[in-house]
C-alpha cells in the first residue's frame, strides 16, 4: 500500500466516524419535532374535550335543578300524605 491509500483510508474513515453521527443527530432531532407537534395536537385535543365535557355537565346539573325544583314543589303542595291504620285517606 502506498502512502496516499493509507491516507485515503484514514479520511474515509474520518468522514465516515464524522457523518454517521451527523445523519443520526439529524434523524433524532426531526423525530423530536415530530413528537413535539403530536404533543401539541394531543393537549389540543385534551382541551377540547375537557371543554365539552364541562358544557355536558353544566347541562346535566341543569336537568338535575329542574328535576329537584319539580320534586320539591310536589313535596311543597302535600301531594304525599302519610297514612297510619287507625287513619282513613281523603277521599
Amino acid at each position: 500500500m502506498t502512502e496516499l491509500e493509507t491516507i485515503g483510508k484514514v479520511l474515509a474513515f474520518v468522514v465516515a466516524f464524522i457523518v454517521t453521527p451527523v445523519a443520526w443527530l439529524m434523524r433524532l432531532e426531526n423525530r423530536v419535532n415530530a413528537n413535539a407537534r403530536e404533543l401539541t395536537r394531543l393537549e389540543k385535543q385534551i382541551e377540547n374535550d375537557r371543554a365539552e365535557a364541562r358544557a355536558n355537565r353544566a347541562e346535566q346539573n341543569d336537568m338535575l335543578r329542574e328535576m329537584q325544583r319539580d320534586i320539591k314543589l310536589l313535596l311543597g303542595r302535600g301531594a304525599v300524605q302519610h297514612h297510619t291504620d287507625r287513619t282513613l285517606p281523603p277521599r
